[in-house]
């Protein structure tokens, strides 16, 4: 931990020696990397006492550019986490970079192709589930305000996608195939049961949004005498509503997840208020519902471990307030509560985008 503090604390340091390049290189467009350390000082208030930790605090980076008119390419990276061990191997198993079930230092990887309305994307990428909640860059939620299934689901899988947007490009679909995350490895169990498809509607008509999406998850399917069964669906409807300095949320997620699984059965709901008074300034509150699960452990008179299974609701919510005292520098503090866990979680710290743009 106090090496990757020092790493933060560096990296902030050096920030300003970067600007002037930024600026200079912005003008001669090109390929543009966006670099985003963030520092965070979180306390958990529990019934047992209080502790400390450094949260989200992680260093990322994006790359992303045209090769041609009709090809781009974009890669993101996430080099440094509040445990940044996890990022690049598993205890016991080696480097997880192809691992389907783990999240690692590559979040995506891809190519899209543009063909006039239809654009064809190749690559490690997300998966389009969640809605709202999983558009946005990881670097920027608090984890404590996001539901079960954002915190616990590894949503980046390699695959493919195929979108169609209208002329107006108010409209987009798309139909995308990856591998599942229930496979150690990209598709480990064939190209059906390790595998998940995902139909996408996205759309933005005036004040209202939306990101609607139906996903068939395969390896999750269990087999039964007559053979697999039904793939599991998972359904996403995301909204939003902007009304002026406003915008009101609303989710539902036919699933739900927690630490001990994702996609378990009685759904999410998520509710949220953002008001953003100025450049400045932006405020946010959040709140959800989701079914969650547990694993409870007994010791026995014996000295042996009796594990048992419980499911029950999450009431969740919080708020977050955001300062940009100049511009790219992102001042943030939040406050979270879990009925799942009964934590209060409080949080601040710091957030920059770095933004180098290099000419061709």
């Amino acid at each position: 931990m106090k090496k990757y503090l020092l790493v933060c604390i560096a990296t902030f340091i050096l920030l300003p020696s970067f600007q002037l390049h930024s600026q200079e290189a912005e003008e001669r467009g090109g390929v543009a990397l966006t670099i985003v350390p963030r520092l965070d000082l979180d306390a958990t208030f529990t019934g047992e006492g209080t502790g400390f930790g450094l949260g989200a605090s992680s260093l990322y980076s994006l790359l992303e550019g045209d090769i041609t008119p009709w090809l781009s390419f974009s890669v993101s990276n996430h080099w440094l986490s509040s445990s940044p061990a996890e990022l690049y191997a598993i205890e016991g198993e080696g480097a997880n970079i192809f691992r389907s079930d783990y999240p690692n230092w590559l979040d995506w990887a891809y190519l899209t192709f543009k063909l006039g309305q239809f654009s064809i994307t190749a690559g490690k990428q997300a998966m389009t589930i969640g809605s709202f909640e999983f558009d946005e860059y990881d670097w920027d939620p608090h984890p404590a305000l996001m539901s079960g299934l954002w915190n616990n689901f590894f949503s980046y899988q390699w695959g493919g996608k195929l979108a169609w947007a209208n002329d107006s490009e108010n409209t987009s679909l798309s139909l995308q195939y990856t591998a599942s995350p229930f496979g150690e490895r990209p598709f480990a169990d064939g190209p059906v049961l390790g595998s998940t498809l995902s139909l996408e509607w996205r759309g933005e008509y005036g004040p209202y949004r939306n990101i609607w999406s139906l996903t068939a998850l395969g390896a999750m399917a269990a087999t039964t005498e007559g053979g697999p069964a039904p793939l599991p669906l998972v359904a996403c409807l995301g909204n939003r509503l902007d009304l002026g300095d406003f915008t009101l949320g609303f989710d539902w997620y036919s699933k739900s997840g927690s630490s001990d699984g994702f996609f378990n059965e009685g759904g999410t709901f998520l509710a949220s208020v953002e008001y953003n008074p100025s450049e400045k300034w932006n405020f946010l509150l959040k709140g959800g519902r989701e079914t969650a699960s547990w694993s409870e452990f007994e010791v026995l008179p014996n000295g042996g471990i009796h594990s048992s299974f419980r499911r029950g609701e999450n009431w969740f919510g919080g708020a977050a307030v955001h300062y940009f005292p100049i511009e790219n520098l992102r001042l943030h503090a939040s406050a979270g509560y879990s009925g799942f866990f009964g934590t209060t979680t409080a949080t601040v710290g710091l957030l920059y985008y770095l933004n180098l743009n290099f000419g061709r």
